[in-house]
């Protein structure tokens, strides 16, 4: 991600307290897709971001993020937050984010290893329901152990993550106070295998998945994702798809899946650029 300097403040140091810097960036994506379906569709998506930037002298670094949605769901700030962090302590954000605690950890889940998982069959998900989020603290990795904390004391929220890294491997632990989810990922032989699994306590509901990439000498990546899951009235579901995406150069990105999702079988084309 590359980022656009648009101004440097100097703050003057006044009773001997130590001159910052200040910076603005913007980075952003933009993807438009084709999809093919029931009925054909063409749509677009992106988001540009702001972020303004203070560090200290002790190296901790101050921000704040705004979120910009654009495309045919534009919709003016998508998020809005602010992030404190350091090497020593982590990252604190306070405000109004999309992603929790999980949605920042979850990457060992099968759903988050393929191409697009587009129009995913509904119960087939293993990615923990996005709840209210209002602070989330994500600590830094001690030992290959990093742990995350979501809460809002107004919707009286919370819920946890937890990753472990070592020798090739890593897992992921993810709770909520009714849903659990876990992963774990690998890599072998040029080939990245992930599965996952998630349950509601108190519930039938559950579903679980596994996914394989790999990466050609020519650059092209391809990836297939096959999850199941059992919805709250006993029905079983299912979901497959095939994907391969090839980066046309820095910061485009060309992405096709086929795949049977909620609508049955579907295919789709996109292109992304990122800045």
């Amino acid at each position: 991600m590359r980022k656009v300097l648009l101004a440097t403040t100097a703050l003057v140091a006044v009773s001997g307290v130590t001159a910052a810097n200040a910076d603005i960036s913007i980075s952003g994506n933009y993807e438009f897709e084709y999809v093919s379906a029931a009925s054909n569709t063409i749509g677009s998506d992106g988001n540009v971001v702001i972020e303004a930037n203070i560090a200290d002298a002790g190296g901790v670094n101050y921000s704040w993020v705004g979120n910009l949605t654009a495309g045919n769901d534009a919709s003016a700030f998508e998020e809005t937050y602010i992030a404190i962090s350091s090497a020593d302590m982590g990252t604190l954000y306070l405000g109004d984010l999309n992603d929790s605690a999980n949605g920042m950890m979850d990457g060992n889940l099968a759903i988050n290893n393929d191409i697009e998982s587009e129009d995913a069959t509904t119960g087939t998900s293993t990615v923990i329901q996005t709840q209210e989020v209002g602070i989330t603290f994500i600590s830094p990795s001690v030992g290959g152990l990093k742990f995350g904390i979501s809460a809002d004391p107004a919707a009286e929220t919370t819920e946890y993550a937890i990753n472990y890294s070592m020798a090739g491997m890593s897992l992921y632990y993810g709770a909520t106070e009714t849903q659990t989810a876990v992963g774990v990922k690998g890599s072998l032989a040029g080939f990245t295998v992930a599965a996952g699994s998630s349950s509601t306590d108190g519930a039938t509901t559950k579903s679980s998945d596994v996914a394989v990439k790999y990466t050609l000498p020519n650059g092209i990546t391809v990836a297939a994702l096959k999850a199941k899951g059992t919805l709250s009235d006993g029905t079983r579901v299912e979901y497959n798809n095939f994907g391969a995406s090839y980066s046309i150069a820095d910061g485009v990105t060309a992405k096709v899946e086929t795949g049977d999702g909620n609508d049955g079988e579907y295919t789709t084309v996109n292109l992304s650029v990122s800045f």
